[in-house]
């Protein structure tokens, strides 16, 4: 079995982490090639340059263009069993895939995920306010306003959030000074579009994969604002538990069990070296198999090819 976790940079090394430490309960990592590994985990970086990413670019037109085309050669050159796109900004763009009629291979992205618990959440507690907090292209995609609608959810509940470049902030700041001064202005404009008191249940919707990995500063910077009640939604833990429960049902269905797996990080560039320290401080709590995968990476400039 082999899966491909995909994302426009680094956040989704979020979920790959989350993954590895649940699998961890029933296999053994290791990072050596061996003919004998029977589940295979690829993490692609999916920015076709260090300085040219998702949100800079034309539009959507360049941004699907740019996409099919490293999922197009992700296919080729790994022929992967699923791909999980776990990005908020890549996830909006599957729809527009034509890649999307290759039955070879299943790929499924992280915002359906995050719209099932949002639904579930809103409709649990009918009184409670949504403040989805994500990138330009995901907000300005309406994709979660517009599921959101459908299920039943009032306009009145929905509060949408850009930050543009937190994204990348979150990957070059390994203290986090600069980070928590962002989410805190970012947290500060959600509040001018919210109309509601302080008594208010708020639900935070982190719509980035890196936002995860400083749900803590989000949710102090909401109650710093006067707010107590509130529920911090991060769709990584979700998107890792399922692509868990994908492995085990597959693995128990085919008896082919083997209790270990070989992981591998793939960008069609070299990653900066402030962008792997501060990761590095990030996922390594959470797998440090992880961390060794980001640390020996594979370049592959073939994802970019036509």
């Amino acid at each position: 079995m082999h899966i491909v976790i995909t994302d426009s940079g680094l956040g989704g090394l979020s979920v790959c982490a989350h993954l590895i430490h649940l699998l961890k309960n029933y296999s053994v990592p290791e990072n050596s090639d061996q003919i004998s590994f029977n589940i295979k985990i690829s993490y692609i970086n999916a920015v076709p340059s260090n300085d040219k990413g998702y949100n800079k670019m034309s539009g959507m037109k360049e941004q699907i263009k740019t996409f099919e085309k490293i999922i197009s050669n992700s296919v080729r050159l790994l022929s992967p069993d699923n791909i999980f796109v776990a990005c908020g900004t890549l996830s909006v763009l599957l729809d527009n895939l034509a890649l999307r009629a290759d039955k070879s291979f299943k790929i499924n992205g992280i915002v359906n995920i995050g719209i099932q618990l949002l639904v579930k959440k809103l409709k649990t507690n009918p009184g409670a306010k949504a403040i989805i907090m994500a990138t330009p292209t995901t907000i300005n995609n309406k994709t979660f306003h517009k599921e959101l609608l459908n299920n039943g959810i009032s306009e009145n509940q929905i509060v949408e959030q850009s930050c543009p470049n937190l994204a990348n902030e979150i990957s070059n700041d390994p203290v986090g000074v600069v980070v928590g001064k962002q989410i805190k202005h970012w947290v500060k404009n959600s509040l001018k579009k919210f109309n509601g008191t302080t008594k208010d249940h708020l639900i935070i919707f982190l719509g980035c994969t890196h936002y995860g990995y400083h749900e803590n500063i989000f949710k102090m910077a909401f109650i710093n604002e006067g707010f107590q009640k509130i529920t911090v939604l991060n769709p990584n833990y979700t998107a890792a538990e399922k692509l868990k429960n994908y492995v085990l049902d597959n693995q128990i269905k085919n008896l082919v069990f083997k209790n270990r797996f070989l992981i591998k990080f793939l960008s069609p560039y070299e990653i900066p070296e402030n962008e792997i320290i501060t990761l590095n401080k990030l996922i390594t709590p959470i797998s440090p198999e992880t961390s060794k995968a980001l640390k020996n990476p594979k370049i592959v400039p073939e994802l970019l090819n036509d």
